[in-house]
């Protein structure tokens, strides 16, 4: 029986004085040397949320390492960090480039081929398409109900915050991108309007295959999590 295993472990933002409370999942049958993904959860969820648990630990099953990490003022990180997500939003980003080169400088024994993937849903797609995105370490991208352009939010942020937090302003037309990017959305989700997948696809000349889309599902793709897991796999593999 394979037997799921977890490692909780922080990771140093040394400039701010702060650890990012994470864990790595694998499993009793994971290669000493396997492909890695970094799964990115959504405003407010943790790496404990039900989403983001159900891909961390599939995702370990069928043999990666998952990184997975709580975001400043969220989850576990939010006790030395205070709960203000709005005034830490832009740090929230950048995160992931300092998630990857430590997680390149640590655990590049357990990454195969230096294959490095993202998985993310809402604001963990919007942070994987665009710091993600312009990243030269990552291999492929999957984001799941990402926001084109934060202009469109409840929350007006600033201009010059927007345009350092938009996929719009960070997105690039390239050759390999359709080898490289996954995005899916459902039609009623009522947080992230789903014109944004069609804006995200256009921008990014992806071919229908690499766009998933649903009627329904909402913004938690309720009935389709099993079929996306399923997708992410096979666009991963190949």
């Amino acid at each position: 029986m394979v037997k799921l295993e977890k490692e909780d472990i922080e990771i140093p933002v040394e400039e701010d004085n702060i650890s990012l409370k994470a864990s790595i999942y694998s499993t009793s049958n994971t290669p000493t040397s396997a492909p890695f993904i970094i799964n990115m959860p959504g405003l407010l969820d943790h790496r404990e949320s039900k989403f983001v648990k159900f891909y961390s630990e599939k995702f370990a099953k069928a043999g990666f390492y998952v990184l997975v990490y709580d975001y400043r003022a969220h989850g576990e990180t939010k006790k030395e960090t205070g709960s203000r997500w709005d005034k830490m939003i832009l740090e929230i980003f950048s995160d992931l480039d300092r998630v990857i080169n430590w997680t390149l400088k640590t655990q590049s024994k357990k990454i195969q081929n230096r294959e490095l993937h993202l998985f993310g849903r809402s604001l963990g797609g919007a942070i994987i398409l665009t710091h993600g995105f312009m990243n030269d370490h990552t291999t492929k991208l999957i984001a799941l109900c990402t926001r084109y352009d934060y202009h469109t939010t409840i929350i007006k942020f600033p201009e010059e915050t927007i345009r350092k937090m938009s996929p719009k302003y960070f997105l690039e037309t390239r050759n390999n991108n359709n080898k490289r990017i996954m995005i899916a959305h459902c039609n009623d989700d009522k947080r992230i309007p789903f014109k944004n997948v069609n804006q995200i696809q256009s921008h990014l000349g992806l071919s229908n295959s690499n766009v998933l889309q649903y009627e329904s599902g909402g913004h938690s793709f309720r009935g389709h999590r099993e079929e996306i897991f399923k997708k992410a796999l096979e666009f991963l593999k190949n």
